[in-house]
């Protein structure tokens, strides 16, 4: 699949997701998910996953999906932002909630809520706040579902119209709003909810929450007395789960059932639904993925350790310590092979007055957007981008065919001097001395000499007034000025 068809696959499986068409977005987004990993589009092929994981979880085949979801996370701690990773700890909160682990599915959710306060991400605080609505109907907390649910209606622009952005899962809050309403024994608000809500499902087969708008009308029928009326909902529900194998919703279902038909004093139809229930409670057990959980939240607590190891904490970027181990390896491999390697030393010029000037914060914000420009221009190229220390910045990145070492310097630099940030209405512009070397076609075979020619080309720069590049000549020691 080239580019032009992957974007073309890309933009329908985003219509079909959104229109809630979860089954044939699972069947056309296996190829979609491959094919972007395969053009190093990471970011699309991480929000694909995690669009098919909440598709097969909202089918109710959550064996499938707990599979898909241990691949999101393993793209998410490689090439993922802040966004992904949160999440994927609402995901894994939703499954840890699934399986009756109420406080680990709290502290998941606490976590993602970290992260997307910190960074103010509407949609992912509004989704957090319906999860924890959801934990508290859970705990029988009614009052702080309602509460939660409130909350998440309110990034939803349920109520005033304040985030430009807003969370656009209105449905969820609304279950949980109508439910936490149910048990508090407010009934019309509940069922004004929950009519809106059942106007809007329409011809089978429904999704995991459709039926829970279902389940949502029958426990309102079940409080208000009206039984044979919240049978037949729930047994309507309990047929669209059983075909989308959804234990958990079941499990719930043939509770309430159980409960109702013994009030009812059928014992016929009685007997008939527990040995049901007694049977979904059975694979339940056999199908337990806590275990599954488990490791994964092992590998997770890994890979933050490999992170914080590898990772500079203010940048994001890769450290000094992951670029001199694995730098070796990469020019290594292009002496083998003959591949062309340019190592780039790129220096922030004037970092010390931007910090004196305009406080160490924006001179914070200035290394981050500096870092945060050098990872994605060199997202599709083979490469370690990493903090080399201070205001500087070191990049060892294999030359595509065809392309020039001159060409990604001077492109490169293009992209980085077109960067400002904004204080106090001013915008400050940011400038760069960049020192560029190469490994000769694998030539050259040690990282060092490869830092030593890059590192004399950027202070050739720095000498000849900054804010420029310097390619190093291997004949004359002397580098070329851009």
């Amino acid at each position: 699949m080239n580019t032009q068809e992957f974007e073309e696959l890309w933009i329908s499986l985003n219509e079909l997701y959104n229109a809630n068409r979860f089954l044939e977005y699972i069947e056309l987004s296996s190829a979609a998910i491959d094919s972007a990993i395969a053009l190093s589009m990471y970011d699309k092929a991480i929000l694909l996953l995690r669009y098919r994981c909440a598709s097969y979880f909202q089918t109710g085949d959550l064996q499938v999906s707990i599979g898909v979801l241990e691949q999101y996370r393993e793209l998410t701690f490689q090439y993922g932002n802040d966004i992904d990773l949160i999440h994927h700890y609402i995901l894994a909160s939703i499954y840890w909630g699934t399986f009756g682990h109420l406080k680990k599915s709290e502290e998941f959710m606490l976590k993602g809520l970290k992260i997307a306060e910190r960074i103010q991400h509407v949609e992912s605080m509004g989704k957090i706040y319906n999860n924890l609505s959801d934990l508290e109907i859970s705990l029988g907390s009614y009052q702080k579902a309602k509460e939660f649910a409130l909350k998440s209606l309110y990034y939803a622009n349920a109520f005033e119209t304040k985030h430009e952005n807003p969370y656009t899962g209105v449905i969820h809050p609304k279950i949980n709003l109508a439910v936490a309403q149910i048990w508090l024994g407010e009934f019309d608000a509940a069922n004004e909810i929950l009519q809106e809500l059942l106007v809007t499902i329409q011809q089978p087969p429904y999704s995991k929450v459709q039926l829970e708008v279902l389940n949502a009308y029958a426990l309102l029928c079940e409080k208000q007395g009206r039984v044979g009326e919240a049978i037949d909902f729930y047994q309507k529900s309990k047929y669209y789960a059983l075909q989308n194998n959804d234990l958990a919703l079941l499990q719930t279902i043939y509770n309430a059932l159980v409960n109702l038909i013994e009030e009812q004093g059928n014992r016929i139809v009685l007997c008939a639904i527990q040995k049901e229930f007694i049977n979904i409670l059975l694979e339940i057990q056999r199908e337990n993925y806590t275990h599954v959980l488990f490791e994964m939240e092992y590998n997770d607590q890994k890979k933050q350790l490999e992170k914080t190891s590898n990772v500079d904490p203010l940048t994001n970027i890769y450290n000094r310590r992951y670029f001199d181990e694995n730098a070796k390896k990469m020019v290594a491999k292009a002496s083998a092979e003959n591949q062309q390697l340019a190592l780039m030393m790129v220096d922030l010029d004037h970092f010390k007055t931007i910090n004196d000037t305009n406080g160490h914060l924006f001179g914070d914000d200035a290394l981050t957007t500096t870092a945060t420009t050098l990872k994605n221009y060199f997202q599709p190229f083979e490469s370690i981008v990493a903090r080399f220390g201070g205001d500087e910045f070191i990049v060892l990145s294999q030359l595509k065919e065809g392309e020039s070492v001159q060409t990604m310097a001077e492109n490169l630099y293009q992209t980085l001097t077109s960067l400002s940030l904004a204080i106090n209405d001013e915008d400050v512009h940011l400038e760069f001395s960049i020192g560029v070397s190469t490994n000769k076609l694998g030539k050259i075979t040690e990282v060092e000499e490869l830092i030593q020619h890059a590192d004399e080309a950027l202070y050739a720069s720095k000498r000849n007034g900054r804010n420029q590049i310097t390619i190093y000549n291997h004949y004359s020691d002397v580098g070329n000025s851009k």
